[in-house]
């Protein structure tokens, strides 16, 4: 679980840095070279966040149960 965790951050990280590189790098995109790169950037970008999160959820999701199983166990 905790391994899920860890790559749900690192992606969600690398999402933001790759936002941040396409707002630094591609402000004033006039070519057509360097709007595909801007669009490729984005959407990564917005691809790594969302399997982060997604990953997130599903970790917490199967934590909440292993949570709940234990505390099942015990009374």
């Amino acid at each position: 679980m905790i391994k899920n965790v860890r790559v749900s951050a690192v992606l969600l990280i690398l999402g933001e840095m790759l936002y941040w590189l396409l707002t630094y790098f591609f402000k004033n995109s006039t070519s057509n070279f360097s709007e595909l790169t801007s669009g490729i950037l984005l959407g990564l970008s917005v691809g790594m966040k969302i399997v982060g999160i997604i990953l997130l959820l599903i970790s917490l999701a199967k934590y909440s149960k292993n949570e709940n199983k234990s505390n099942n166990l015990g009374e």
